[in-house]
């Protein structure tokens, strides 16, 4: 049996998708529809970069405690990137988009921190950094 959906349902699907993803992570999200292909099917995502688009929208906050670093995020106290101007580097949490774009696309390390730092220009005007990984989640109340 086949099932119809409208433009509008799929949009809205899409909409509740994207949210989910936002707050709960690609893997749960990718579990709740049968696998990363499915959701990479049904949010249309082709590349990498439209991947990272799904993330072009992280409320941007100076840290209380570190000046120096700029959190990016959707839910309080879990950080899916830290800017430390300091340093020049952008580290992400490893447990979400960067390994979502190893697992997902195959990426090597080299090539993620190039497309992320692009990403980054053209998105949140972050020009000349640094772009890696960290295994620290950055979800401590204290930043």
């Amino acid at each position: 049996m086949k099932i119809i959906i409208t433009e509008e349902q799929h949009d809205n699907l899409v909409e509740m998708m994207t949210d989910l993803i936002k707050s709960d992570g690609w893997s749960n999200v990718a579990k709740l529809v049968g696998g990363n292909e499915n959701l990479i099917e049904l949010l249309g995502i082709t590349s990498p970069m439209d991947f990272l688009h799904l993330f072009d929208d992280m409320v941007v906050v100076r840290s209380k405690k570190r000046p120096h670093w700029t959190l990016f995020r959707y839910v309080p106290h879990k950080n899916l990137m830290v800017y430390d101007k300091k340093d020049g580097v952008v580290w992400f949490d490893n447990s979400e988009i960067w390994s979502d774009l190893t697992i997902i696309f195959g990426l090597k390390n080299s090539e993620i921190k190039q497309i992320t730092k692009d990403w980054l220009e053209k998105v949140y005007n972050l020009r000349g950094v640094i772009t890696d990984f960290s295994g620290s989640t950055f979800r401590d109340t204290t930043l």
